[in-house]
């Protein structure tokens, strides 16, 4: 936990709050990233993990903290596809669709 963020019971967490941490089930399997706005669909569903509390953020992060966390994440996507070579089509079209999923999630 940073002091971005802070620990919240699941009964006082409304849709809209962002997590902090991912959350995890308790085999530590991620239900939900770092950084995922919670909807009440997700919050009914994360009762029936018997979670009790999530770590969420305090505050929304800056203009200038979203983008480093975008940049970060983009880095993160070339890492990851790194022994990709650009012949296989599978392995660009997924992480094509992988960075529009994380750049809309930011917005």
């Amino acid at each position: 936990m940073s002091t971005h963020s802070h620990y919240l019971p699941l009964s006082k967490v409304t849709a809209g709050m962002i997590l902090a941490e991912n959350l995890l089930d308790k085999v530590g399997h991620i239900l939900l990233p770092a950084g995922t706005v919670l909807t009440d669909s997700m919050l009914r569903s994360i009762s029936n993990h018997h979670i009790t509390q999530l770590c969420l953020e305090k505050e929304a992060p800056s203009a200038e903290d979203a983008e480093q966390l975008m940049e970060k994440r983009l880095l993160r996507l070339t890492k990851l596809f790194r022994k990709q070579s650009d012949g296989i089509e599978p392995a660009n079209t997924l992480r094509r669709y992988v960075q529009v999923y994380r750049e809309r999630g930011t917005s």
